[in-house]
């Protein structure tokens, strides 16, 4: 007997709405990140979100993990 729990997806109905999920990860990495005194945009084009150099002329570094 297969005892496999529904994934947080299935039962929170917060997370079932991919609009409004994604709406929330945005809100949930820009919250997040000013709490650490982290400053990040989301790239147009990639879709990614990408820290704010203090020298703004500097390249802009991606934070997708490396992992």
């Amino acid at each position: 007997m297969s005892t496999m729990k529904k994934s947080l997806l299935e039962t929170n109905p917060y997370l079932k709405n991919t609009a409004e999920r994604n709406k929330a990860l945005i809100r949930n990495v820009a919250s997040s990140s000013a709490i650490e005194g982290i400053c990040v945009r989301r790239d147009a084009k990639s879709g990614l979100f990408v820290s704010q150099p203090t020298d703004l002329k500097a390249p802009l570094k991606s934070l997708k993990s490396s992992r």
